[in-house]
């Protein structure tokens, strides 16, 4: 399932490239899977740590993905301001 998700986020994060006139292969995306919380009363969730990086200015932030995370928002947020210039 979280593979997927992190799948269908990457389609959402080169959507938003291609719409702000960036090109998509200028941008390195990698996904860690985290460790389980161990305070999570039972519950797993998986949740995974997003790396993204300009390939062209060397520009990186890491992120947090999974069920209740946005990372493409975060992503978009951070391109918008000009982090990654």
């Amino acid at each position: 399932m979280s593979k997927q998700m992190y799948e269908d986020e990457l389609v959402r994060a080169n959507a938003v490239l291609t719409a702000s006139g960036r090109t998509p292969g200028d941008f390195a995306f990698e996904m860690e899977f985290m460790e389980p919380d161990p305070d999570g009363a039972g519950m797993f969730t998986v949740t995974y740590l997003v790396t993204i990086v300009n390939t062209r200015t060397e520009k990186g932030l890491r992120s947090i993905g999974g069920i209740g995370y946005d990372w493409v928002a975060d992503f978009k947020a951070n391109l918008d301001e000009g982090y990654f210039d």
